[in-house]
């Protein structure tokens, strides 16, 4: 086999690879944890057979859609999250936007992680490595804040931190399906920016709270 036929093949194969796991993200947004093979193989229009050339088994299959899509997840927000290295501010509506929409983009997988059929296929370690690399984005944006003299110096990074990555699945959950994406973005950076700005920072919003006033959120 040349070069070319080869190197041809392994592109292939990527195509495959990726067309199998787009697939298999749109089969389980229907089917959740029980998704089959069969499905997937014909969602992707490729064979059976090629799906399990990529994937020894349906449980390899969700392992492998589980960890390319927190792959996907972290490298949007990564790449938000950059452009803003100097402005605390910027940084922050932009990790608050990438958050939400990758909460809508993987929101059948986000809505099961914790179900135990599928928490028994992953490594614990790989999850834990994980969660800490999500966080150090907010930690980092927050630390950032701090030294530039925008953020409150009282606010503990980590803690902070914590509390931003785990908004965007709660506040998505609970706003996502009667509220427009942008309008949740803006809602959720301003509510968030109110907690962290200094005195005097919140003169620079505009707009509406998460909540609005006499609303039970129900």
């Amino acid at each position: 086999m040349s070069h070319v036929e080869k190197s041809c093949k392994r592109a292939d194969a990527v195509t495959n690879r990726a067309r199998l796991l787009a697939a298999a993200l749109a089969v389980f947004a229907q089917s959740g944890l029980d998704l089959e093979v069969n499905d997937v193989a014909s969602q992707a229009q490729v064979g059976v057979g090629t799906l399990y050339r990529h994937f020894g088994n349906r449980e390899d299959l969700l392992r492998a859609l589980v960890n390319d899509t927190f792959e996907d997840a972290l490298t949007q927000i990564r790449l938000a999250v950059q452009p803003h290295m100097d402005d605390p501010r910027a940084a922050l509506e932009a990790l608050v936007a990438a958050g939400l929409r990758v909460q809508q983009q993987y929101r059948s997988l986000f809505a099961v992680m914790r179900d135990p059929r599928l928490k028994k296929l992953l490594d614990p370690a790989r999850g834990e490595a994980r969660r800490t690399q999500f966080l150090d984005q907010a930690r980092g944006v927050m630390e950032r804040g701090i030294q530039a003299g925008i953020f409150r110096e009282d606010i503990d990074p980590e803690l902070a931190a914590a509390v931003i990555m785990g908004s965007f699945a709660s506040v998505f959950d609970h706003f996502g399906k009667i509220t427009a994406l942008a309008e949740l973005e803006q809602r959720l950076f301003q509510l968030l920016w109110m907690m962290v700005a200094k005195e005097g920072g919140n003169a620079l919003l505009v707009g509406s709270p998460l909540i609005e006033p006499g609303s039970t959120g129900g």
